[in-house]
């Protein structure tokens, strides 16, 4: 019997650690990862419009803490910068899409390697069990992405091959109209083309002088700069549309074509009161809340700027972008329609001050999760911003809010801008503003504007 015994004990022995975990008498080693603290900077959005991404990511990376900061717009690059070089800036930081090339000196690009501990926590009935999994997360190619996103975006982000930023949502240049002016003017439809917005102007009398040719009704603002919302996007749009190649493949910049000069042409002439599309200057009120007090025929905004309006006592209606009909027969009626449109957004960007403090798988994998079509809808409900994913764009063609504003995004276009995109566009404000000066010579202030942009390519 005494055999016995002692023959079952040396069988058991091997169990009894597992039987003492299990009743709790021995506890075993919890798996655990180490702390991950992301900062995150932005002007645009508020903590609330993030909070429900940042609490998903956390469910299974409940190791990572990601703080929200909204900054001030004014100055930003260069709290940035100085934060940075403090010690104190962000791992990642939200930027306009025109600023990638600027901001790229001080961010790194999509790492080929997005891997990341994933924590699962279970409840069983002898109590929790933690679980950390590492299944390797390739980084989206470049291919995926332009299947995934507008084609604008990924003719942003992508860069010789790298991905410098994401977006999470986009906006759209829309044609907004006051309906009162329009009837009055006995106009039945909203203008679709250059062509007819001129018409409509000038011949259905939109624009009205006084006998000292002072603004008294202004049928659309366009020509200047200052108290233009978009300025520099509508003259690029103009010139785009017109067929100018803006910056060549091999990326030298070409702005001074013929289509470019007849594009700015264009643009400048309603604010130049010896045209007959003169329809606004620079002594005009910002033209947005020129519409919202009645003022205005047309107003060309965004889809952030519909709330306003809306919000206001103004009979308005919401249409296309106007676009250029291209002549296809003589009698310039017919052919066909260039429809190009401009894009309105920012992407999410990693900085180099993540790399010093190896933050920037992390960082990356939090872009990367949150703008997915799967994740990011909470998002775009607090904010009201459009989809960059195509898949989700569709969705919301139908939309009587937002169907119009969603369509234009599939022909929305951009050009390379360099790597100063600020700068691009205060050449481009200039050049509007030195445009309405009549001893300037368009072409010459042209070159210039094009010597300056190479500068930056």
């Amino acid at each position: 019997m005494r055999r016995v015994l002692i023959i079952l004990a040396i069988l058991l022995l091997p169990a009894a650690p597992v039987v003492l975990v299990v009743t709790g008498v021995l506890k075993s080693k919890p798996q655990t990862v180490a702390a991950v603290k992301l900062s995150v900077w932005g002007t645009a959005d508020n903590d609330l419009a993030l909070r429900p991404l940042i609490a998903k990511y956390r469910q299974t990376r409940s190791y990572v803490t990601v703080t929200y900061t909204k900054v001030r717009a004014e100055d930003y690059a260069e709290q940035l910068i100085s934060a940075w070089a403090q010690g104190t800036g962000p791992d990642v930081f939200f930027a306009p899409a025109n600023w990638i090339g600027q901001m790229a000196q001080y961010a790194v690009p999509m790492p080929a390697n997005l891997t990341v501990p994933q924590v699962l926590v279970s409840k069983g009935l002898f109590g929790t069990t933690t679980k950390v999994i590492n299944n390797t997360k390739l980084a989206p190619s470049s291919a995926i992405l332009r299947n995934s996103f507008i084609e604008a975006v990924t003719d942003d982000v992508i860069r010789d091959g790298q991905v410098w930023g994401l977006p999470l949502g986009m906006d759209t240049i829309v044609t907004y109209y006051n309906k009162d002016l329009t009837n009055n003017a006995k106009i039945f439809e909203p203008a679709t083309t250059w062509s007819e917005l001129q018409t409509q102007v000038t011949a259905n009398r939109l624009t009205i002088t006084d006998e000292q040719g002072r603004l008294v009704q202004s049928g659309v603002a366009l020509g200047t700069a200052n108290n233009l919302p978009y300025a520099a996007d509508l003259l690029a749009l103009l010139m785009l549309q017109n067929g100018s190649t803006m910056v060549t493949p091999d990326r030298q910049a070409h702005l001074n074509d013929d289509a470019g000069l007849q594009a700015l042409r264009f643009f400048l002439s309603f604010a130049q009161p010896k045209k007959n599309n003169f329809s606004w200057d620079a002594d005009q009120t910002n033209a947005r809340d020129a519409f919202i007090q009645g003022k205005l025929g047309y107003f060309f905004g965004t889809l952030a700027d519909r709330a306003a309006i809306e919000a206001s006592a103004v009979n308005w209606g919401v249409a296309p972008m106007l676009h250029i009909r291209k002549s296809g027969d003589n009698d310039g009626q017919s052919g066909t329609e260039r429809y190009i449109d401009a894009a309105n957004y920012e992407v999410a960007m990693v900085s180099k001050a993540s790399a010093l403090s190896r933050r920037t798988t992390p960082a990356w994998n939090f872009i990367e999760y949150i703008s997915q079509a799967g994740n990011v809808q909470p998002y775009l409900q607090a904010t009201g911003r459009l989809p960059a994913i195509k898949s989700l764009l569709a969705q919301r063609q139908d939309d009587p809010t937002t169907g119009l504003y969603a369509k234009q995004l599939l022909t929305a276009k951009t050009w390379y801008s360099g790597n100063d995109g600020p700068a691009v566009e205060g050449y481009l404000q200039q050049l509007i503003t030195a445009g309405l000066t009549e001893k300037n010579d368009l072409l010459e202030l042209l070159n210039l504007v094009n010597k300056q942009v190479q500068s930056t390519l």
